[in-house]
């Protein structure tokens, strides 16, 4: 008994031990680790997202803001053993493909997103459901209320809201602000039974543009007309105010949602503006002749030779579209004369045209703080050849960005003075703090104020009658601009035959400017020439710019503008005339009369557009061959009945 006795205590004993070991065990040594995990099953702490702060226009338009959201989310191990009978219902609600709800709801993993920053009305159809596992949380969902208006400049956030392009991106830290965190307590069903902190939501602040969503909205719809109409790839528009340099409207296409960012290519989604190049082609001549000017080389009437079309210089030959014979320097830039300009930029030598391109800002950035900005490519002057300095004369191997040129053409405008452009007018807190304002910024006085009079004067005969930007004229306004038609590089080596960007440049009013508007359309298929593609795209913004502005015109020539009035954002509908509307051209002249609408005919070749005239009952007398540079329809009826004629003239290299 005794024995027995013995044997029962040791094992008490030892099993006594024992436990007392794992008591010391668990609490010594596993302690810290234990007491961690048990916190983590009944105490949370949850990054709190402040509510990301709006982007508006010039005029307070929200562009960009947040709504409350929620997002949905799953314990796979928790769902109800019928899940795979729910998995058609969410796909639907979701608006996602059913194998990838299928995915989700058997992960492997303990917790899985099953959608996030879904809208509440969603959020309360699929909780509806009362599928055990599935629960949601609070966040913010970021909406642009007018799709892809500005989106590249706009830009787009992940779904943490963080910015990840454009003005989202550069002011991130204003627009979204600190994060905060909430600690709470759970039950044993993950329920939130004690919240503490959270409850002073962190400051965020309202970011200002200086764009103008109406004129955005102009810039975008007449672009989109000219590509669809022109059949081109691309195109872009800058509207800069040259007075300040604050930028008015950023167009381009292709473009994006920035709601949905994740359905469009890549190549849409980059601000083109800014990060893509080109060789500007005869709108360089501007800056050419401002730096001969300026310098003193030459005056606007001294005689230029322009070799009556062809012109050798080493192993090149320089082509002009028309033979000229003698032009005088104002007269080279209003033909847009490719031998007259290396004439002049032979007389102006390397050194100086190589610095005055510089001061104009062309091989660096304009500072405008949008991310990805490229510098444009200006070769260093020690690799200049004497090939360099003729090519760079009318706008070849030298790059810009569409705003780099706009920025230099607006120095011309402005009084020669070089400024930062700005996109952002100011940063509001949430209390109407003003926190960050910016403003005109000069950077350089590029040329004298009296080289930039004499220069706007010279570019008005551009857009007169003869001049190769005609097609820009807006009644009631002087208009000064440049046409510009630029053979693309081919990947296979050289410049492509059938591949141009075409463009034009202009200011207005060009006696006191208002407006800088530059139009580019990459690849047009119908018509090359800036004269014929892009000119038209820049009077059909302004005129509407300039109603909507409220601008007064005064005397001048070009397309009628009676009944052109303010734009209406709201209901997206103009009252000016369209860009490529049928009667959007008018014939002018003493002896023409226009009776019915007329197609234009400007830079098609002359077989397509004698073709296109014929469908619309019109008798073509035709001047010269190759592409149509000139039209007019005459009513030759001597009596009640209408008859109509329509002359056309036409030249092998067409509009400049």
């Amino acid at each position: 008994m005794s024995r027995r006795i013995g044997l029962v205590a040791g094992m008490l004993g030892l099993g006594l031990l024992l436990i007392v070991a794992r008591l010391i065990h668990l609490t010594v040594v596993q302690g810290d680790t234990l007491a961690q995990r048990a916190a983590g099953q009944y105490r949370h702490r949850e990054t709190v997202t402040p509510q990301r702060g709006a982007i508006v226009d010039r005029n307070g338009r929200r562009l960009a803001f947040s709504v409350g959201a929620e997002s949905l989310y799953v314990h796979p191990a928790k769902l109800p053993a019928d899940v795979d009978d729910m998995i058609p219902v969410l796909a639907r609600h979701l608006a996602l493909p059913a194998q990838q709800v299928d995915a989700i709801l058997h992960s492997s993993k303990p917790f899985v997103w099953l959608k996030r920053g879904v809208f509440p009305q969603e959020a309360s159809q699929i909780k509806s459901l009362h599928v055990s596992g599935l629960d949601s949380k609070s966040t913010q969902r970021r909406v642009y209320p007018y799709r892809t208006l500005a989106a590249p400049l706009l830009g787009f956030v992940n779904v943490d809201a963080q910015g990840l392009e454009g003005i989202e991106k550069a002011y991130n830290h204003y627009l979204l602000g600190p994060v905060s965190h909430t600690l709470g307590e759970r039950d044993g069903r993950q329920r939130a039974i004690l919240i503490r902190g959270g409850g002073q939501q962190p400051e965020t602040f309202r970011v200002r543009l200086t764009l103008d969503a109406t004129l955005q909205y102009v810039a975008e719809h007449e672009l989109e007309r000219a590509v669809q109409h022109t059949q081109a790839a691309a195109g872009s528009v800058v509207i800069l105010d040259p007075r300040t340099f604050a930028i008015l409207a950023l167009a381009q296409l292709p473009t994006f949602d920035p709601n949905a960012p994740g359905d469009f290519p890549p190549d849409a989604r980059r601000n083109r503006v800014i990060s893509d190049y080109y060789e500007p082609g005869s709108t360089l001549k501007a800056l050419l002749v401002a730096t001969a000017l300026d310098t003193k080389q030459v005056s606007e009437t001294d005689p230029i030779f322009c070799e009556h079309g062809a012109y050798r210089v080493g192993r090149r030959t320089i082509r002009d579209v028309h033979p000229y014979g003698e032009l005088s320097v104002g007269e080279v830039l209003t033909k847009s004369s490719n031998i007259g300009a290396a004439k002049i930029a032979a007389l102006l030598g390397k050194e100086r045209y190589h610095a005055y391109l510089r001061t104009f800002g062309l091989g660096r950035k304009t500072g405008v703080g949008l991310p990805g900005e490229i510098n444009g490519k200006l070769p260093a002057l020690q690799a200049w050849s004497r090939s360099t300095l003729v090519t760079a004369s009318y706008g070849y191997g030298v790059t810009v960005t569409p705003l780099q040129l706009a920025c230099a053409y607006a120095a011309l405008a402005n009084g020669g003075r070089l400024m930062r452009p700005y996109v952002v007018s100011e940063i509001v807190s949430n209390t109407g703090e003003v926190v960050h304002a910016n403003g005109p910024t000069p950077i350089r006085q590029v040329i004298q104020p009296e080289t930039a009079r004499r220069m706007r004067t010279l570019l008005e005969h551009v857009v007169a009658p003869g001049g190769t930007g005609k097609r820009a004229r807006i009644q009631g306004f002087r208009v000064a601009g440049k046409t510009g038609t630029t053979e693309k590089i081919d990947p296979r080596g050289g410049y492509s035959t059938t591949s141009h960007i075409a463009s034009f440049i202009g200011m207005v009013p060009a006696d006191q400017p208002r407006l800088v508007i530059l139009a580019t359309i990459d690849e047009p298929k119908t018509a090359t020439y800036g004269g014929a593609v892009a000119a038209p795209v820049f009077q059909a913004i302004a005129r509407q710019a300039l109603a909507y502005l409220g601008v007064a015109g005064g005397a001048g020539e070009g397309t009628d503008l009676q009944g052109a009035g303010s734009p209406s954002f709201s209901t997206a509908q103009f009252s000016a005339e369209s860009t490529f509307s049928s009667d959007a051209y008018r014939a002018t002249g003493d002896d023409s009369v226009v009776a019915r609408s007329a197609d234009d005919f400007i830079g098609l070749s002359l077989r397509a557009a004698m073709r296109k005239a014929a469908t619309n009952g019109l008798h073509v007398v035709a001047h010269g061959s190759g592409y149509v540079t000139g039209q007019r329809v005459r009513n030759k009826a001597q009596t009640g009945e209408a008859v109509y004629e329509l002359r056309l003239e036409a030249d092998e290299r067409g509009v400049m």
